[in-house]
């Protein structure tokens, strides 16, 4: 089985690359500064739920017959691509409305789910990055593929929980002042809108 070492080392390695900023992490910023702490919070969880999913599909090999099918890979992107755009319009719109109105926890869970599936690149990194830490002679690869994505996912979850509560920190300053308020929800609006530029670039480049 994985030794402390190996452990230690893929934890290291893990939390460098979960503090690059990346879709998930400026998604569930985003989140905090439009709707606050708790909608972060709920947004991470959602996207570490996906992660979970990604995980399970790529130990049992689901990920690498996706990669073989350019065509439905693109699509998902496509799909997810559009469903930011769509959060971003909405969000926009979501500062005109009273604080009342403000995105719920199940949402914001449900929007991180969405998001993080509907980005297929996520499966495609367990596949690449994973295996760099396994080998046969430690044991059955699925349960090596297994301990390491749910590390991966506990390492990943701590940054992206520690930037919802910075960035709710911040929020619950700002809403005191109505006007600042809209401006940093708009903010979180620009935020999806660039993640879903750069996925659509990713696309056509």
């Amino acid at each position: 089985m994985l030794d402390l070492q190996i452990l230690i080392l893929f934890s290291g390695a893990c939390l460098i690359l979960a503090m690059i900023p990346g879709p998930d992490n400026l998604f569930v910023s985003a989140q905090s500064l439009a709707n606050g702490r708790n909608a972060g919070l709920a947004a991470a969880f959602g996207i570490i739920f996906g992660s979970i999913v990604w995980t399970v599909a790529a130990t049992l090999g689901l990920t690498a017959l996706l990669a073989t099918l350019p065509a439905v890979f693109i699509g998902i992107q496509i799909l997810g691509a559009g469903y930011l755009v769509f959060l971003a319009y909405d969000l926009w719109r979501a500062a005109e409305r009273p604080a009342t109105a403000s995105v719920g926890t199940i949402h914001a869970f449900r929007r991180g789910l969405i998001t993080n599936l509907l980005n297929p690149k996520v499966g495609l990194y367990y596949l690449a990055f994973l295996p760099q830490f396994i080998e046969a002679a430690r044991g059955p690869v699925w349960m090596q593929m297994l301990v390491l994505g749910a590390l991966f996912n506990v390492v990943g979850g701590l940054v992206m929980v520690s930037l919802a509560l910075i960035a709710g920190s911040l929020q619950a300053r700002i809403a005191e002042k109505p006007d600042q308020g809209k401006w940093l929800t708009r903010l979180g609006a620009l935020i999806l809108l660039a993640i879903a530029g750069k996925l659509i670039w990713g696309l056509v480049s």
